[in-house]
């Protein structure tokens, strides 16, 4: 049965909303025009700033670009009736891009539902569906997000000799207070909440410094190296950041 979606008459692309002011922005990846219809039914109201592209079995160079440089709220991806190279995108997509992740697709497959997830989603939905039920899973998405976002920025980062207080940017050793550049701190931040998972240098390059890693740029490392000196300075020996030859570096706790 023919979906709302699919019965609405106005199937023009639906282009940033410049009169708008949001926070959120979503940017819209599909090729058939299926989440710009849903978003005009339920009109301009809705306060999200849209950006429609398009992409195919590989990310295109304007929407890496686009990424980095934008770095929306939420991705809606729609893939259609994908095949396994086609979802491999979303691990694409991961490596530069740590926010919501929305997946649509037209099949009803488990298998896909599971491999999506696993690849970084957060969630899948199948089509057809209702314009309403697309923006209200938005919606509460944005809600859990900033909720985690909350908790987490009130929150203290403890592991090992480590503890991170975000809020006041501070970092101890022992209890002891270290001084730290505001990079080293949002470096460390980054580690600790990713501890014993490697982060490659397009993750960090992309999280810290906005940018995408251009693969002869050394500066991730000399500040890498940096940190390690300051934090081995002042007594941490229950930790290390580790580096994982050809893939990254990753945070680990090594106390017993």
């Amino acid at each position: 049965m023919p979906s709302s979606i699919e019965l609405v008459e106005n199937t023009k692309p639906l282009e940033t909303n410049q009169n708008k002011q949001s926070s959120q922005q979503l940017l819209l990846i599909e090729n058939e025009h299926y989440l710009s219809k849903a978003f005009a039914i339920q009109g301009t109201n809705l306060g999200y700033q849209t950006i429609n592209v398009s992409t195919g079995e590989v990310l295109s160079k304007e929407l890496k670009s686009h990424l980095v440089d934008s770095r929306p709220n939420m991705i809606v991806l729609d893939i259609g009736f994908s095949d396994s190279i086609q979802l491999l995108v979303i691990g694409d997509i991961r490596v530069l891009f740590d926010g919501l992740l929305v997946v649509v697709s037209n099949k009803n497959s488990e298998q896909e539902q599971i491999d999506a997830f696993t690849l970084g989603a957060d969630d899948y939905l199948i089509k057809p569906m209702n314009s309403r039920v697309l923006m209200v899973r938005i919606a509460a998405l944005f809600r859990r997000k900033n909720t985690k976002t909350n908790q987490v920025a009130l929150a203290s980062l403890t592991l090992g000799d480590v503890c991170l207080q975000p809020k006041s940017q501070k970092c101890f050793i022992k209890g002891a207070v270290v001084k730290l550049t505001t990079f080293e701190f949002n470096l460390l931040k980054v580690l600790l909440e990713h501890q014993g998972k490697i982060l490659s240098r397009d993750q960090l390059y992309n999280t810290l410094l906005r940018r995408v890693y251009n693969g002869v740029e050394r500066t991730l490392d000399v500040r890498m190296s940096q940190l390690r000196e300051k934090l081995t300075l002042a007594g941490m020996k229950k930790n290390q950041i580790e580096t994982v030859w050809g893939q990254g570096y990753m945070f680990n706790n090594i106390s017993s």
